[in-house]
C-alpha cells in the first residue's frame, strides 16, 4: 500500500471523464474504473481515505493522461483540476468576430449588449466545460481595463494633446492595430494619424470604412471607391476627426504606439505589398510611392 500512490495507471491513451455533481466516493471510483483510469478500486478507496481527501473530491470534466499515477489522479479530483479549453482572441478581432468565434463553445450566445467595441483584451484564455459565458466576458473585459489603465497611468502626462481622453487613445490605437501588419511600424502609423489630426486633415483610414460597413476590419473583396462614398460615422474619408468607437479590440503594442509615436512629419503611407508601408511627408511623394508599388 505504501507504493500504491506512485504506481502508474494502465491507461494506454488519454481519456476524458465526466464526474457528475453530488457523486459519492463509490460512484466516482466506479466511473474511474469503468474508464480504465484506475485498475484497483479497493486500494484507491483505501488510499483516498487514508490521505484524508475522500470526502473532498470534486465534480467536473477531467482529462487523465496515459501513464498518470494514482497519486496524481487523486490530486486532480481533490484540487478540481478540470480539463481546460484554450480560447484565443486575436488582436484586431472585432466584437462581431469574437461573438462568432465563441459560438463554437457557447451555442445560442446572444449579442454583447453590455459591451462596446474595444472592451475586450486580445489574449489566450482557458475555460472549463462549466464556465459561464458571462464570467468569460467579464474576465476578458476586466483584463482590458487592467492592462489599459496601467498604461494610461504610466503615460498620463504624455498623452498626445489632440486626444481628449482614454477612449480616444483606444480609438486611435484600434485604427493603428487595423492598419499595421508589422509591429515595428505601429509608432510610424500612429504618428501619421496624429499629424493629420493636429492639422485638421481627414484621417482617411480604409479599415474604418470597412468597419462601418460590416462591423469588422476585414473585407473579402478589395475596398472600392464607391465604398468611400457611403455615409456612416466611421467613414474617415467623409468625417473629420476620430470615429465614435474603436473598430476592433486592441493589443498592448498599438496602445503604446499611440502614446509613444515616432517623431516625424509624415502625413501619408501606402502598403508596399510586402506587409509594410512606404511613408511620405507630402502628397507628391505619396503619389510617387503609389507608382512604385503598382509598378511591381
Amino acid at each position: 500500500m505504501l507504493s500504491y500512490p506512485n504506481k502508474y495507471s494502465d491507461l494506454k491513451v488519454n481519456v476524458t471523464v465526466e464526474i457528475p455533481k453530488s457523486s459519492s466516493l463509490f460512484k466516482i471510483i466506479d466511473i474511474l474504473e469503468n474508464n480504465n483510469v484506475i485498475n484497483n478500486p479497493y486500494n484507491f478507496i483505501i488510499y483516498s481515505i487514508i490521505s484524508g481527501k475522500s470526502k473532498s473530491l470534486k465534480a467536473g470534466e477531467y482529462l487523465f493522461e496515459k501513464g498518470i499515477t494514482n497519486s496524481d489522479i487523486l490530486h486532480k479530483l481533490y484540487k478540481n483540476e478540470v480539463k481546460l479549453y484554450k480560447i484565443i482572441i486575436p488582436e484586431c478581432y472585432s466584437n462581431k468576430q469574437i461573438h462568432t468565434y465563441l459560438l463554437k463553445y457557447f451555442p445560442g450566445l446572444k449579442s454583447f449588449e453590455n459591451y462596446e467595441e474595444g472592451d475586450f483584451f486580445p489574449s489566450t484564455y482557458y475555460i472549463s466545460k462549466d464556465t459561464k459565458i458571462k464570467n468569460l466576458l467579464n474576465i476578458m473585459n476586466t483584463k482590458a481595463k487592467e492592462e489599459y489603465s496601467k498604461i494610461y497611468s504610466d503615460f498620463k502626462y504624455k498623452i498626445p494633446n489632440v486626444l481628449k481622453n482614454k477612449k480616444e487613445v483606444l480609438i486611435l490605437a484600434s485604427i493603428v492595430e487595423a492598419e499595421a501588419k508589422l509591429s515595428k511600424e505601429k509608432p510610424k502609423i500612429a504618428s501619421v494619424f496624429l499629424n493629420r489630426l493636429r492639422l485638421g486633415m481627414k484621417m482617411q483610414s480604409d479599415p474604418t470604412v470597412i468597419y462601418g460597413i460590416n462591423k469588422t476590419v476585414y473585407k473579402e473583396k478589395p475596398l472600392q471607391k464607391s465604398d468611400l462614398l457611403i455615409s456612416h460615422n466611421w467613414n474617415t474619408y467623409r468625417i473629420f476627426g476620430l470615429p465614435p468607437t474603436p473598430i476592433c479590440n486592441v493589443g498592448i503594442d498599438s496602445v503604446y504606439a499611440v502614446l509613444q509615436p515616432d517623431k516625424n512629419e509624415n502625413l501619408y503611407f501606402v502598403a508596399d505589398g510586402k506587409g509594410g508601408h512606404l511613408f511620405s511627408k507630402t502628397y507628391k511623394e505619396h503619389l510617387k510611392n503609389i507608382k512604385k508599388v503598382y509598378k511591381k
